[in-house]
């Protein structure tokens, strides 16, 4: 018996269906259990607001998991801490991470984007700084950056120069950092870009900082680490494959935009072209 026309939208119509269970299956059968995505304090990346986390990486992590089919469960937690159980494996992913060879021993890497350390100076004590060689010239001017905060850079090998001088001081974070900045206590700092754009939003940045788009830093990959020993090699494939398609149809750049503002979304492109 020939089938009727108007059924061939309704068999459609069912073997997507069966195709999105079957896609469902696969990625649960990969995925398993919920993965616990550790996240921080980390600017315009990552922050709480009212009981919620708020920032880039919670829409990416959201997207990411609807994409994917994996369930994706955030977890806040200071950075040391997220660290340290990333490294015992009590959690499964962490992000906003630049790639080591000390990690890459640990977890699968995931690049989604960049981050961009700059300078901030006191407005008195900005005027002929335009690298970190120009302020270490500067013999009456402290620096100040957060403790275990490393750049990836010729930043790094500046900061123990100022740190071995004793004009560099650490900071527990990047608030007390600000409030030493406000008082005085430095002229200068070093801050990846969504934290100061962060704390000048909240207000705890003065408008007259300077922000100095120094050539010793240049933007660095960022990405999330998958803990090899506690996910499965399939779900770390899965999660790397929508990752990417999240970058390459431009999603990733749209989130920066919506977080960073175009223009420093627009900064960080252009600085990384020129690595």
């Amino acid at each position: 018996m020939a089938r009727h026309p108007s059924s061939r939208p309704i068999a459609r119509r069912l073997l997507l269906a069966w195709a999105l269970c079957g896609a469902a299956a696969s990625a649960t059968a990969d995925c398993g259990r919920p993965l616990q995505v550790a996240v921080s304090d980390l600017g315009v990346g990552s922050y709480q607001e009212q009981g919620q986390i708020r920032g880039l990486i919670p829409e990416l992590a959201q997207e990411l998991a609807a994409r994917s089919g994996c369930r994706l469960e955030l977890v806040f937690l200071p950075r040391a801490r997220a660290l340290q159980d990333f490294d015992v494996g009590r959690i499964d992913i962490i992000t906003s991470m630049l790639r080591t060879p000390e990690r890459d021993a640990l977890g699968v890497y995931l690049p989604y984007g960049y981050t961009k350390h700059d300078l901030l100076l006191a407005p008195e004590a900005a005027a002929g700084i335009a690298s970190l060689a120009d302020l270490i010239r500067r013999p009456e001017l402290r620096l100040g950056v957060v403790r275990g905060i490393r750049t990836n850079s010729r930043v790094d090998l500046h900061l123990e120069q100022l740190l071995a001088t004793r004009r560099a001081e650490y900071s527990s974070d990047f608030a007390n950092l600000a409030a030493k900045l406000a008082a005085r206590r430095v002229q200068a700092v070093i801050m990846p870009n969504a934290l100061h754009i962060k704390l000048r939003r909240d207000g705890a940045l003065a408008p007259d900082i300077a922000t100095v788009n120094i050539p010793e830093a240049r933007p660095q990959v960022l990405g999330l680490y998958v803990n090899r020993a506690a996910v499965p090699a399939a779900a770390a494939g899965r999660l790397g494959e929508q990752l990417a398609a999240m970058v390459r149809t431009g999603w990733v750049r749209q989130a920066y935009v919506r977080h960073f503002g175009e223009a420093e979304t627009r900064r960080m492109e252009l600085a990384a072209l020129e690595r």
